[in-house]
């Protein structure tokens, strides 16, 4: 099956990160002619009490509701003007991962694309940011990208090989990258001494696939005692625009600390990160709060 973006998703919340992500998802959406959905969520209180569950505020809910259409008309007519885009704009109550996997469902996004603020302070490693939780729960691919990224497009593709986890799935979005960026890939194996002969078979067959498709692109291995710094120093030496990333968590029981592999990643890197996933992942129902920091939706104002 051909591998294709169709339909690309992006929550805002007005921020500078989020128009900075809003700006690279539009570009993206114009080089692959996709559709481009924008959504904000107003963020609702409820209680319970003799007549079921009530909303707090629901004068005030609607105000922000009726503010937050007018901004995201402005942005749709903006987009528009400049790059003829097929764009929806949409407004949510829910929190923001049953948001996105709502939307999964019904409009067939293929790519979520999400503002980072990058650094965590010692709050957001314990709790997970909204980046974080998306990242682990939506049903679809993600795209992080960093606030002070400024680029656009993303010729230098940087595609890791660490575990043998949507590999084949990687590899195909890394050619479609490629192919609608006018760029190059770089295949970077990262293997540490215990994992050391599986990772090198994987990234021999990368090697091997990659080449078969006619890619262009360049390869080394280097072994690795923390893959999350491997991939952020190789990045950042070759000058990448972007990391492809299976959804493969490392040491995730370390999360708590944040010393786990995509905690580490949304920290220490200032390159946008897609994480590849298949669609329609089971969610774990064990979600991780969705209130953090990364990406708060105020009152419109």
């Amino acid at each position: 099956m051909r591998t294709e973006i169709n339909t690309l998703l992006i929550p805002v919340d007005f921020s500078d990160k989020s128009k900075n992500a809003l700006k690279v998802a539009a570009k993206m959406a114009l080089r692959h002619q996709a559709k481009l959905i924008i959504t904000h969520i107003v963020q609702t209180y409820t209680m319970i009490d003799h007549g079921g569950k009530q909303v707090i505020g629901s004068q005030t809910v609607q105000h922000n509701i009726e503010a937050a259409e007018i901004k995201l008309e402005k942005l749709r007519i903006r987009l528009y003007e400049k790059y003829n885009l097929n764009i929806e704009t949409k407004i949510s109550t829910q929190n923001i991962v049953d948001t996105i996997n709502d939307f999964v469902n019904s409009e067939k996004v293929d790519v979520v694309v999400m503002g980072t603020s990058g650094r965590q302070k010692m709050k957001q490693f314990i709790l997970g940011s909204n980046s974080y939780n998306v990242l682990l729960h939506s049903n679809c691919s993600v795209l992080l990208v960093p606030e002070n990224f400024k680029k656009t497009s993303f010729k230098k593709i940087l595609f890791p090989v660490r575990v043998q986890h949507e590999l084949h799935q990687k590899a195909d979005i890394s050619m479609l990258l490629a192919n609608k960026n006018e760029g190059g890939i770089n295949l970077l194996g990262v293997g540490k001494p215990n994992q050391l002969i599986d990772v090198r078979k994987a990234y021999m067959e990368m090697k091997k696939n990659l080449l078969l498709k006619s890619a262009v692109y360049i390869s080394e291995f280097q072994l690795s005692h923390d893959n999350a710094e491997i991939i952020c120093k190789a990045a950042k030496e070759k000058n990448s625009d972007i990391i492809l990333l299976a959804d493969q968590d490392e040491d995730s029981w370390k999360s708590f600390m944040g010393d786990n592999f995509f905690k580490k990643m949304i920290n220490k890197s200032d390159i946008p990160l897609f994480i590849v996933k298949p669609k329609l992942k089971k969610l774990n129902n064990k979600t991780e709060s969705v209130a953090g920091y990364d990406l708060t939706m105020p009152i419109p104002g």
